[in-house]
């Protein structure tokens, strides 16, 4: 199995799964994924639930440190932001 997809539910604080990995011994693939895949969730219509607007989208600052990469959260942010959807 490919270390993106394998480690893409590690948390950044150490606390996922499936090796309990932390902070840089998870990829920096794997953490752009689960960024990606957090923000993906979070905006998609689903059929239990409709998707949350770009500032709901503000969970992801929330989750940096904890389960996310906070430098990819914030590269995700600078990204939508000089694409005029920053959630500020």
């Amino acid at each position: 199995m490919s270390p993106i997809v394998a480690q893409h539910h590690e948390a950044f604080d150490g606390s996922g799964y499936p090796n309990g990995l932390s902070g840089t011994e998870i990829s920096l693939e794997a953490r752009i994924l689960a960024v990606a895949d957090t923000y993906d969730a979070i905006r998609s219509d689903r059929p239990y639930c409709n998707g949350c607007s770009l500032a709901e989208a503000e969970i992801l600052r929330e989750q940096a440190g904890w389960q996310l990469d906070p430098d990819v959260v914030e590269a995700l942010i600078a990204h939508l932001a000089r694409n005029g959807e920053s959630p500020d």
